[in-house]
């Protein structure tokens, strides 16, 4: 199983200029975990629903007008995005990604073809395959799994 036939297509990018604020309402609206953060057509970063929510839980602890005019008018997503991310190709195995998501701890993925951004592949969409691969969508009955004795 190839991630170019699981991921999400087509992704909503921003840009690090992008305030903050805004990229919380796009994930918000779109039920999205992540965006990718693109600038002169190269990925920079990622940023997370969580990232977003670190952020506004750390504004709405302090209770400061002028935290929250900071986080709401000035924060931007280049100030707090992961740079560098880890990504994934198109043609790597499901199994691939499960594997580096497991072993770097991570949710999501870009997936890039060359430098442009072309998807985004994230635990949702794992999730999805298995239980596509278990008939949980069938309502029949799926595969029963269990370790092997030696």
């Amino acid at each position: 199983m190839i991630v170019r036939n699981w991921m999400q297509q087509n992704p909503t990018l921003v840009n690090g200029d992008t305030l903050l604020s805004e990229a919380k309402r796009i994930l918000s609206e779109h039920n999205l975990q992540a965006l990718p953060v693109v600038d002169d057509g190269r990925l920079r970063g990622v940023i997370t629903r969580a990232h977003c929510l670190q952020a506004a839980h750390f504004v709405a602890r302090t209770q400061s007008a002028d935290e929250y005019s900071f986080f709401a008018n000035r924060l931007k997503v280049k100030d707090i995005m992961v740079r560098n991310p880890a990504t994934v190709q198109g043609s790597d195995t499901m199994e691939h990604c499960l594997r580096k998501g497991q072993e770097l701890g991570v949710a999501q993925f870009p997936v890039v073809e060359g430098e442009q951004v072309v998807g985004v592949i994230s635990a949702n969409e794992i999730f999805q395959l298995a239980a596509h691969c278990l008939g949980a969508w069938e309502r029949r009955s799926g595969v029963t799994l269990a370790p092997v004795r030696l």
